[in-house]
């Protein structure tokens, strides 16, 4: 997926807002982002496997990406499974410090609430940060959310991925640990390797690469 196709593009506005987005990023994508330069980099997303992912809505302008995906086969208002793609204006915040500003909105509307699994560094001189929320029902809503994140800031531009489940509401144990059991040993199990496979994803595979230029033609022979 070429995050850099100079494409304008929205597809399904009605697909309803997943927690982090509305908490964290929608502020963020509105203000100053037409004063940041441009991204430096080709930013370029592996999807996850073992998903027929479909986007169901995408916009860029004013120094702003933003896409949304679920699975072939879940529907726009009872989506289990939702990848989230942004870029924009950093406004001044490091990738680890974004995370912290999404725990902090999603902890004043959560109960329960943890997080776990914080990583920070640099690769290839861009720093990032990777984290997962738990949050055990949003609000008064029927459900919960799991979240796995990863930031990169590329100049004066967050790159952020998110990749959500919408599950049951959940508790949280004395020791911080989200307690992800919904009846089904097996349908648990699955849901939680999903979960590792996805922040193993986060960690390895995210991150902006340049991309590589065409092969030189060989020369004529004289």
């Amino acid at each position: 997926m070429n995050l850099r196709r100079r494409t304008h593009c929205r597809l399904r506005p009605s697909l309803r807002r997943g927690a982090a987005a509305v908490l964290g990023a929608a502020g963020l994508l509105a203000a100053g982002s037409a004063l940041a330069d441009a991204p430096t980099l080709d930013w370029r997303l592996p999807l996850p496997a073992g998903v027929g992912w479909r986007v169901v809505e995408w916009r860029e302008g004013q120094g702003v990406r933003h896409e949304e995906y679920i699975p072939r086969g879940q529907g726009l208002e009872d989506y289990r499974d939702r990848l989230l793609v942004q870029r924009f204006a950093d406004q001044g915040m490091s990738p680890d410090v974004y995370l912290g500003h999404i725990a902090s909105g999603l902890a004043s509307h959560c109960s329960p609430f943890t997080t776990s699994g914080l990583t920070s560094g640099e690769r290839d001189g861009l720093p990032h940060a990777t984290r997962t929320a738990y949050c055990g029902r949003f609000g008064e809503r029927d459900y919960g959310y799991v979240v796995a994140q990863k930031a990169i800031r590329d100049g004066d531009h967050l790159f952020v991925v998110e990749r959500e489940w919408r599950l049951p509401p959940f508790g949280v144990d004395a020791d911080g640990l989200a307690r992800l059991d919904f009846g089904t040993p097996a349908a648990d199990e699955a849901l939680k390797r999903d979960i590792r496979n996805t922040v193993r994803w986060l960690v390895e595979q995210v991150h902006p690469g340049v991309q590589p230029p065409p092969p030189e033609r060989p020369r004529k022979r004289r």
